[in-house]
C-alpha cells in the first residue's frame, strides 16, 4: 500500500465536522429528556422520605397513646374548648415544651427533655423543606418563639385532647408540613402548631380576631402544595398520606380534615 492509499483510508475513517454536530446534538437531545425524569425521580424520592417521616412521627405518636391513656401529647393548659377559648390566641401561654419533643423517645432518637437533640434529627426534616431548622425564626422573625422543624401538630390535640374527643381517628390531620418559605411578602410560618380555627372561610369557625389566617391557601402555616401540589399528612390514627389542599380543607365545599368531631361515629374497621 502506498502513502496516498494509506492516506485515504485514514480519511475515510475520520468523523466530519458535520457528523460531530449531528452526534453533538443527538446527545444534547437524550440529556434535554434524561435530566427532567433524573430531577422528578429525585423530587419523588425526597416525597417519599418524607412521608416516612410522617408515618413515623404517626406511629411514634400511636405509642404514647397506649403509655398516656388515650390522651394526644399535650402542651398547653388543658382546656376542652380551645377553638372558643384560644379565639384570639389568649390561651398560647403557658407551654409545657414542645410535642415532638415528647414523642421523641418512642422513634429512639432521644430523651423526652432533650429538645435540642430534635433539631438535628433527619426523622423532623422533610428532604424537600429548604429550611426545616430556621433558625431565624425564634431569633428574628418570631422572637421568643419555638424552634421549628419541618413539621406542624393540629392545635386541637395540644390541649389535652383524648382519643374519644376526635370522632374518626383516620380522617382527621395531627401532623402537617410546615410553610418555611417567603410567600407573597409574608414570612416563613414560625412555630411547631397551627391552627384550624385561625381562618376567615369556614362560616363556622371563621375567625376574624385570629393572629393570622393560618389555613389561607399561599400564606397560612401549611406546606400544602411542596409534593407535586399537595403536601403529606399524618392522621390521629398514624397512618400518612398525600392529599392535594382542597381535599383536606375546603370549607365553601364542607370539606374539612383539620377539626376533630366527637359526635361523628368512630369507624370500627
Amino acid at each position: 500500500m502506498n502513502q496516498n492509499d494509506k492516506t485515504a483510508s485514514i480519511n475515510n475513517h475520520a468523523f466530519t465536522l458535520i457528523e460531530l454536530l449531528v452526534v453533538i446534538a443527538i446527545v444534547a437531545i437524550l440529556a434535554a429528556i434524561i435530566f427532567p425524569v433524573f430531577a422528578q425521580a429525585k423530587k419523588a424520592a425526597k416525597s417519599v422520605a418524607c412521608l416516612s417521616n410522617t408515618k413515623e412521627i404517626g406511629l411514634a405518636t400511636q405509642i404514647y397513646l397506649e403509655d398516656s391513656d388515650g390522651f394526644y401529647p399535650q402542651s398547653k393548659t388543658a382546656d376542652a374548648n380551645p377553638q372558643i377559648d384560644d379565639y384570639d390566641g389568649a390561651l398560647e401561654n403557658p407551654d409545657n415544651g414542645s410535642i415532638f419533643a415528647k414523642i421523641l423517645p418512642y422513634t429512639g432518637r432521644g430523651g423526652s427533655t432533650s429538645e435540642d437533640v430534635m433539631y438535628a434529627q433527619g426523622l423532623y426534616a422533610c428532604p424537600d423543606d429548604p429550611a426545616p431548622f430556621d433558625a431565624s425564626c425564634p431569633d428574628i422573625i418570631n422572637i421568643g418563639g419555638p424552634h421549628v422543624i419541618s413539621y406542624l401538630i393540629n392545635a386541637y390535640f395540644v390541649w389535652g385532647l383524648n382519643e374519644s374527643g376526635v370522632g374518626v381517628p383516620a380522617s382527621v390531620i395531627e401532623y402537617g408540613e410546615r410553610r418555611s418559605v417567603t410567600v407573597n411578602g409574608v414570612s416563613p410560618y414560625c412555630d411547631d402548631i397551627y391552627h384550624p380555627w385561625f381562618n376567615t372561610l369556614n362560616s363556622n369557625l371563621g375567625n376574624s380576631q385570629g393572629v393570622d389566617n393560618e389555613m389561607d391557601t399561599l400564606t397560612g402555616a401549611l406546606a400544602n402544595s411542596r409534593h407535586n401540589g399537595g403536601a403529606n399528612y399524618t392522621f390521629a390514627d398514624g397512618h400518612a398520606k398525600r392529599y392535594l389542599w382542597i381535599q383536606t380543607w375546603s370549607p365553601p365545599s364542607n370539606v374539612d380534615m383539620h377539626t376533630p368531631n366527637p359526635d361523628v361515629q368512630k369507624d370500627w374497621y
